[in-house]
């Protein structure tokens, strides 16, 4: 069933995409009083597509070349998006009130670069956000740094990381928790790019994602593990008076329907009946994905901790995420378990930001009354 799901809807998708691309050449044969539609259209499948391919084709590269391509695609894919939103709104105030062309058409053009900059600014710096979580059983406040879907690679790199151990450094947690996607390429694998790992001041666990997947799992895993970070397979540690159960990405059951389905046998469901779990110590999962919550609430679990989702990213898509993901980001209560999701710390696919921020964030774990 999750297949078909999948398939479907990357039917849907590229279905739209294709409308999409259609109604973009009529729109702009027009604006540009073009006398012929077909070489305008070509221009706008080319662009488009070859956008995409730059972004997608990246992912096993460590090529510069690669990655500057990869980049750029998401700029022009990005400009692409809002060039359509522009060009849909446009030609809907003209029906009922007829624009000048040559305004309509610097205005779609000159919004979509606006907008395309602005994403693209945003999205190289990132906040620390601070929670307060109350939990039942604790014997003393635990203060951790949650920090997820960094995305190393092209987007963000070894500057980047080392800014980010930086700021949580500054703040002296308790603990650092991992929740995947620290990579996104090879890129992240050239030498010295996760060194910065090794300079947390405070213990760190990871568990790893679904990119970590798409680039070489255990390649990934054995770097990281390197620099000194207790890497978290389907396994439970004790650390600050807490229970740290820790999930490799898998889906949440054999039905449920996934964005990002794991090729992984195993489900949190399947996993967790199997962990045993002491009564006396407040816990806390760890799984890449906010899903199967219900599961983690099964087995009594006070809090989990995901990204994955970005919020979304970049609007229009963080509209589609508050439905896709019932989890999407911040806090949330599921029966007895808290559910806290990242808006993640980087960018995937397209090095931009709007509607959303990059974040990693400082839960303040406290008793609770």
């Amino acid at each position: 069933m999750n297949k078909l799901f999948s398939a479907l809807f990357t039917i849907m998708i590229f279905g739209l995409l294709a409308l999409s691309i259609w109604y973009v050449g009529i729109r702009l044969q027009t604006l540009f009083e073009l006398h012929r539609r077909w070489p305008i259209q070509i221009a706008v499948a080319a662009a488009v597509i070859g956008a995409m391919a730059a972004i997608i084709a990246a992912v096993r590269s460590s090529s510069p070349l690669a990655g500057a391509l990869n980049v750029i695609g998401g700029y022009v894919f990005t400009f692409y998006i809002f060039l359509l939103f522009a060009l849909i709104c446009l030609h809907a105030i003209q029906i009922i009130w007829p624009l000048p062309i040559a305004w309509s058409r610097m205005v779609a053009l000159a919004l979509a670069l606006v907008v395309t900059v602005a994403g693209a600014l945003w999205a190289n710096s990132f906040a620390v956000n601070e929670s307060e979580i109350r939990l039942p059983g604790l014997n003393k406040e635990v203060s951790v740094m949650h920090i997820s879907d960094v995305h190393l690679g092209y987007h963000h790199g070894r500057d980047y990381l080392e800014e980010i151990v930086k700021e949580t450094n500054r703040r002296n947690p308790d603990l650092v928790i991992i929740t995947g996607d620290l990579v996104d390429s090879n890129a992240a694998l050239m030498p010295g790019v996760l060194d910065p790992l090794s300079d947390f001041t405070a213990p760190v666990y990871f568990v790893g994602g679904n990119h970590e997947k798409y680039v070489d799992t255990e390649r990934v895993l054995e770097l990281i593990s390197q620099q000194g970070v207790h890497v978290l397979h389907n396994e439970v540690v004790e650390t600050n008076g807490l229970q740290l159960v820790g999930l490799d990405y898998m889906n949440a059951d054999d039905s449920s329907f996934e964005m990002h389905p794991s090729d992984d046998p195993r489900t949190i469901k399947s996993v967790l009946a199997g962990l045993s779990l002491k009564t006396d110590l407040p816990s806390v999962l760890m799984h890449h994905s906010p899903v199967g919550a219900q599961y983690v609430t099964e087995k009594g679990i006070d809090l989990m901790l995901s990204g994955h989702t970005h919020a979304g990213q970049v609007f229009p898509f963080t509209l589609f995420n508050e439905v896709a993901f019932p989890f999407n980001r911040g806090l949330y209560q599921q029966d007895i378990t808290q559910v806290f999701v990242s808006q993640g710390a980087g960018s995937y696919m397209l090095r931009v930001r709007l509607g959303t921020s990059n974040e990693i964030n400082l839960l303040r774990l406290v008793a609770s009354s």
